[in-house]
């Protein structure tokens, strides 16, 4: 009989108790095993060079070191995944999306009460198994090949969605767009509640287009970009010559995600089929119903290639439900956004 080696876990957090609830979650599970904690930073890059785990939980704000630190030692000295465990701060957010700038595969937030730490039973473990089969250096190291359309520049709508790995992605993506890009670009990013409104500050910082967290009733314009807030539903409402958002509340779809992509993709169909639908990096199929109304509307579907994505299931299910009219890599995405011959 084949025996299949546990998916080795290092736990990082300055808080004791912290630690005891991660180790009891991922030791529950018949196919992972904590190998070690560390109460710091200096004690987190020392573990990892001797034990070298599979995968690394990371506390943001711990004394001596910082989590943020210790990722940026660790991916330089061996590229290792890691999750990002963070409080619900600015300070905690904004450090975690530099984490996530600098390598980190995810981000789960340190949960507050009975409620979220059930939450958080269910989501780690799935976080963890995706983030030891993520891309690393692969992902990183690839030379920004230039592709073409081949056709006129005619979208009048760009919808984007992406889960683990995406913040790395959008980071490379939206920065790079000309500040007269022709269309708006909606973003459905699964990420924590709280962490989207400093994503669209820091990106916003860093753009030629402006980046700004989506609100109900805001008027969808070109050359910008709007990130979808977690924790509730971003749509598209579309009557006459007026186009805006709409925020949905959870219950319009069962989606646990939240934002779901499907909903976003799905309320882009008034647009159709002058759409632009992106499926980048992530765990799951969020997007692909929506890729199917898009698809049969005569919009296009560009996806991530397998090379770039730091986890293979979204893009995989669209590619394989033969939707896509591209398959890109992160570089060519970049450049087909952003090359003026495109246009």
């Amino acid at each position: 009989m084949i025996v299949l080696s546990k998916l080795r876990v290092l736990v990082v957090d300055d808080s004791a108790f912290f630690r005891r609830l991660l180790v009891t979650i991922i030791n529950a599970c018949g196919d992972m095993e904590v190998v070690a904690t560390a109460g710091d930073g200096s004690e987190a890059v020392r573990k990892a060079r001797e034990l070298r785990p599979d995968v690394i939980t990371m506390d943001v704000a711990m004394p001596q070191m910082s989590g943020l630190a210790a990722l940026k030692e660790i991916m330089a000295e061996r590229p290792t995944p890691i999750i990002m465990v963070s409080s619900l701060t600015v300070e905690g957010a904004n450090e975690t999306l530099q984490a996530l700038e600098s390598g980190a595969v995810d981000v789960v937030a340190k949960p507050k009460g009975a409620l979220g730490m059930r939450e958080l039973a269910d989501l780690l473990p799935l976080k963890l198994r995706a983030a030891a089969s993520s891309r690393l250096t692969r992902q990183r190291t690839l030379s920004d090949r230039r592709t073409h359309s081949g056709r006129p520049w005619d979208y009048e709508l760009v919808v984007v969605g992406c889960s683990t790995g995406g913040p790395s992605a959008l980071q490379r993506i939206i920065p790079a767009l000309p500040a007269d890009f022709p269309a708006p670009v909606v973003v459905a990013q699964h990420i924590p509640i709280g962490f989207t409104g400093p994503m669209a500050q820091r990106l916003n910082q860093q753009s030629q287009v402006q980046v700004v967290e989506a609100v109900h009733g805001q008027p969808l314009r070109a050359g910008c970009v709007y990130i979808a807030p977690s924790g509730s539903h971003t749509a598209i409402k579309r009557e006459k010559n007026r186009a805006e958002i709409s925020i949905l509340p959870p219950k319009v779809t069962s989606s646990p995600f939240l934002p779901s992509v499907n909903v976003l993709f799905s309320s882009a169909l008034p647009f159709a089929p002058h759409v632009l639908a992106i499926v980048l990096t992530g765990m799951g199929q969020d997007g692909l119903l929506g890729a199917k109304e898009l698809h049969r509307a005569g919009a296009e579907i560009v996806a991530e290639s397998e090379e770039t994505s730091v986890v293979y299931g979204m893009p995989r299910v669209v590619i394989e439900a033969g939707l896509t009219e591209r398959v890109l890599s992160l570089g060519e995405i970049v450049a087909f956004l952003a090359s003026p011959i495109s246009r």
